[in-house]
């Protein structure tokens, strides 16, 4: 199961596959549908489960991605979901973010440097981290807890 899901516009391809690459080495686990997806899977069953699997959302915000139809939904659905959402602009300024996603606190990268780049992606990898280790946490203080409950 991903804990990051990349929402983006196929015309963003090449920055989609740096920032996975770059949160794949950093030993995040990453859903970005051109490399995740299987040939002959129902592609929009497996999007939408790997939608629901994680627990964060890279909005790669670009003027072709807000235009896309098919980005919407999948933003619709995170939303709804409640993951944590962050969007990613460099073709335009985050204040020309849509509504919903200008709620949430852009990365801006627009005139940043490949090591610019690398450096906030890595400060995400290592929130998606953080959090996952608390959850991780939390779930065996719980399990902790029945287990005690229940010898008792």
């Amino acid at each position: 199961m991903a804990d990051v899901f990349i929402s983006f516009s196929s015309k963003d391809e090449q920055l989609a596959n740096f920032v996975r690459d770059h949160l794949v080495a950093s030993n995040v686990a990453v859903f970005l549908a051109p490399v995740s997806l299987q040939p002959g899977q129902q592609w929009s069953e497996e999007v939408l489960k790997a939608l629901r699997g994680s627990s964060w959302v890279i909005f790669l915000a670009s003027r072709a991605a807000c235009a896309s139809a098919w980005v919407q939904q999948e933003l619709g659905v995170a939303i709804g979901m409640q993951k944590k959402l962050v969007p990613v602009v460099w073709d335009m300024p985050p204040s020309e973010l849509p509504g919903w996603a200008a709620r949430h606190h852009a990365i801006n990268l627009a005139g940043a440097s490949i090591e610019e780049a690398r450096a906030q992606l890595t400060l995400i990898a290592e929130r998606i981290k953080s959090d996952k280790a608390v959850g991780l946490l939390v779930l065996g203080l719980m399990i902790a807890g029945l287990l005690i409950s229940a010898k008792n």
